[in-house]
């Protein structure tokens, strides 16, 4: 089933650089409490730069991450890929999720490229969606 929802984006300028949100449009009826965990991956920039940011093939890369994982969880319904921020040292990828260990099953099944991908993983449970709602709200979601 193809995702028809909408994406909106934000930016911060700040000291230290420009910050990206890419925020989905949810349902208004969204049940965040049927995707009550959320998973965060930061993908820390690999560049050796002061200012960090991104090389041209380190943005292609997340961008072939981002696909990869996103086709293999929408095909399985568990996640759904909710905000990613491009702050100037790392990407944010924040997955609403029914199951983290499907979650990690299909980040571990994933072939890899070659090289790993540089990515951390946080989680924290959130079943009324209060860490999106607070970001949607901020931007008039």
């Amino acid at each position: 089933m193809e995702d028809t929802r909408g994406w909106t984006l934000a930016e911060h300028r700040a000291e230290d650089g420009l910050s990206l949100m890419r925020i989905k449009r949810l349902e208004r009826d969204f049940d965040f409490r049927a995707y009550p965990e959320r998973l965060n991956l930061i993908w820390a920039y690999q560049d050796d730069r002061s200012v960090g940011t991104a090389s041209p093939d380190e943005l292609q890369a997340m961008q072939r991450f981002e696909d990869r994982v996103c086709e293999r969880i929408e095909a399985a319904g568990h996640s759904v890929l909710a905000i990613v921020f491009t702050e100037p040292d790392h990407r944010e990828y924040v997955f609403l999720s029914r199951d983290v260990n499907a979650f990690v099953g299909v980040l571990n099944a994933m072939p890899q490229e070659a090289h790993p991908y540089p990515i951390e993983i946080d989680h924290e449970s959130d079943p009324n969606g209060e860490f999106y709602r607070s970001f949607a709200e901020a931007i008039g979601l």
